[in-house]
């Protein structure tokens, strides 16, 4: 079951054309940075939102 959901996504992804392949690294990278910095990420949003509202 689990082989099968990867096997299709690996299709998937080989269909893809090279600037959406890309894109999906891309994104995933993305994705692992945020998660590694999520403190300094959420305190960065706190002092934006603070920033915009006048404090």
């Amino acid at each position: 079951m689990i082989k099968g959901k990867i096997s299709k996504l690996a299709d998937e992804f080989r269909a893809l054309s090279p600037t959406a392949k890309g894109m999906v690294v891309l994104c995933i990278i993305l994705i692992i940075g945020i998660l590694l910095r999520w403190d300094t990420t959420i305190e960065g949003i706190k002092q934006g939102f603070g920033f915009f509202s006048g404090k």
